[in-house]
């Protein structure tokens, strides 16, 4: 079976099978997907087991073949482990148990929880949050605006997804913290090499997030106030609304899809300024090339590098036979550098025809619900900031920036800069 066989990182006869679950690999995954593209595009990877899919054509084939390769994976709300009974224990004692809703259903009971989710979530009240999301973005600059230099993740990345996803949930600026807390761990409840004791550890923070976002439901059942939130409490398709269950499901993950990635694509889109410090003024002069900025941000960086499928049958994919139960890894970081695809795909490119066909939100029914929200944001976020500042440089050298080794996601953890104010 070609491409099954283990890689190694480097040439060195002494180098360790390639695998992502390696916090080398997982700190730069780049050079390895390269790696697999070129001789391994069907990866079995030797320390988990899981298929490894590298090119972008295999990866978006995979994602919305249903049939074949399901989104029930047995990882995040259905996660089948030795912690499983321990963690159900958890669940039925303080909260609500997990469930398949979005990002971890198939078809046809996915239709349902995806169309409650948009009437929730349409483009009119999207852009209605503009004015709001662009008072928060100046109010966090101005905190920073006088300053020899700014972390630029604790100061403006985190802060500005959070609180515009936290007002829309009712959250309470003051446990901003927290929110942040369970947006993490929700990510990284999808990891396949999460231990018994972090298992554990995961399942009583998601359940104080579920007595929390409980009783905000419940307020909002007596005085609705039109936020997301709200609007999900309310919304109904054939007179049918969200049980609680359900609703904590939804939430978790709107948790990630409004939080998580702006958060990465903001420091992302930072360092590329920083790195490419023509990108700036080329923006100031055309603006209209922001929404491509934007998507080349999200397809370079990758902020959800991976999701994962469980093939439910036997599936051959470039000649290699992927067993029925095998879990499947769709490397989204991995398909949106594909050369195939994209001309130095490394390289950000403002005039990029297909810029915007990147699967760093997937692709077909499983879209991330928070796509439209966070593609605003980010639009607005570059807008003000080279609109305010200019020369951003990074203050520290190399000691300005960190990437922090994660399974799932991928990112900048510290990013501190310096910049000229307009």
């Amino acid at each position: 079976m070609a491409g099954t066989s283990p890689l190694h990182d480097d040439d060195g006869a002494s180098s360790s099978p390639l695998s992502f679950a390696d916090p080398k690999v997982q700190q730069c995954p780049f050079p390895a997907y390269d790696k697999l593209r070129g001789e391994a595009p069907v990866y079995r990877d030797p320390k988990t087991g899981n298929y490894v899919l590298t090119r972008y054509d295999d990866v978006r084939t995979a994602v919305i073949n249903a049939k074949a390769l399901s989104s029930k994976t047995g990882l995040g709300s259905s996660r089948e482990t030795a912690a499983v009974e321990a963690v159900r224990r958890i669940y039925d004692e303080r909260g609500w148990q997990p469930m398949d809703t979005l990002i971890s259903n198939d078809p046809p009971s996915h239709r349902f929880y995806r169309q409650l989710v948009d009437r929730a979530f349409t483009p009119a009240k999207i852009d209605q949050l503009e004015p709001r999301i662009n008072e928060i973005i100046h109010g966090l600059i101005d905190q920073f605006a006088d300053l020899p230099e700014v972390e630029f993740l604790t100061q403006f990345a985190i802060k500005l997804p959070m609180y515009v996803i936290a007002e829309q949930l009712g959250v309470d600026k003051k446990d901003m913290d927290r929110f942040k807390l369970w947006s993490d761990v929700s990510v990284e409840s999808q990891d396949p090499t999460m231990t018994y004791d972090r298992e554990i550890e995961s399942a009583h923070i998601l359940t104080d997030m579920q007595q929390y976002m409980a009783a905000a439901i419940e307020r909002l059942r007596r005085e609705p106030d039109g936020m997301l939130l709200s609007r999900l409490v309310h919304a109904e398709v054939d007179g049918r609304h969200l049980d609680l269950r359900e609703l904590m499901s939804i939430l978790q993950q709107l948790l990630v899809a409004g939080n998580e990635t702006t958060t990465t694509t903001l420091a992302a889109g930072m360092k590329l300024m920083i790195d490419h410090p023509e990108l700036a003024g080329t923006l100031r002069s055309e603006p209209e090339l922001m929404r491509t900025f934007v998507e080349e941000t999200l397809r370079i960086m990758s902020p959800i590098q991976t999701m994962f499928r469980r093939a439910t049958e036997d599936v051959e994919i470039r000649g290699v036979r992927i067993p029925a139960g095998s879990l499947v890894e769709v490397r989204f970081g991995a398909g949106n550098r594909d050369p195939a695809m994209y001309e130095r795909p490394a390289c950000p490119d403002l005039h990029r025809a297909n810029a915007a066909s990147h699967l760093a939100f997937g692709t077909g029914r499983h879209l991330c619900i928070g796509n439209q929200l966070a593609r605003g944001e980010l639009r607005l976020a570059f807008k003000a900031l080279i609109d305010r500042f200019d020369n951003f440089r990074a203050s520290r050298g190399d000691e300005s920036f960190s990437y922090t080794p994660l399974y799932i996601a991928y990112g900048l953890t510290r990013l501190w800069i310096s910049f000229d104010k307009r």
